[in-house]
């Protein structure tokens, strides 16, 4: 008795490390057809006991409390907005169907360009916590504290000795037309 191989099944597993996404591809070797199965998503395990945001390269994960904590569900359409009051800017998340970026299963939302490059200033981790007076809007606290540069201004200028001590005085000694060229 004799044995021949008439076919080998090799299957791959690939997994994203970054989302937890899982993408098998099953290949037999001595056939010409590709088998290619449909990605499947697995959760990423997830220990953190706080709703978080964490900004990556070209998007931002969103972790399971946060999930939680918004509601927001796969295919739905998340914005990051920056919401100014006097000199502080804060950025505010929220459901957006003409600003925002597709939600995936895997809890990440697109982040390129310049809303990322201005998120980035606040911090590559955010907490996420439910909006003071915005019902389905959430406050991300970075972890960069952003100083404002401060100027202080008299609200009320008494005399004019007090200008005179705001404003830097320039001579005419300071200026010299001599060595200005006017031929035309």
């Amino acid at each position: 008795m004799s044995w021949k191989v008439n076919s080998v099944k090799v299957v791959f597993e690939l997994v994203d490390t970054e989302t937890g996404e899982l993408l098998t591809e099953e290949r037999v070797l001595g056939d010409e057809t590709k088998k290619v199965k449909k990605p499947r998503t697995k959760k990423v395990e997830d220990t953190c006991p706080d709703p978080k945001v964490i900004l990556l390269d070209n998007k931002i994960q969103l972790n399971n409390k946060c999930l939680e904590l918004t509601g927001f569900m796969p295919d739905d359409k998340v914005a990051i907005k920056f919401e100014k009051k006097g000199r502080t800017t804060t950025p505010v998340m929220m459901l957006d169907e003409k600003e925002g970026n597709k939600l995936t299963k895997t809890g990440t939302i697109s982040c390129r360009g310049s809303k990322h490059d201005e998120l980035l200033k606040f911090g590559s981790e955010f907490i996420v916590e439910e909006h003071p007076s915005v019902a389905g809007a959430y406050v991300l606290k970075g972890n960069i504290e952003i100083e404002d540069d401060i100027v202080d201004v008299p609200e009320e200028i008494a005399s004019e000795d007090e200008i005179d001590t705001l404003v830097e005085e320039e001579s005419d000694s300071d200026f010299n037309a001599d060595n200005f060229n006017f031929d035309f």
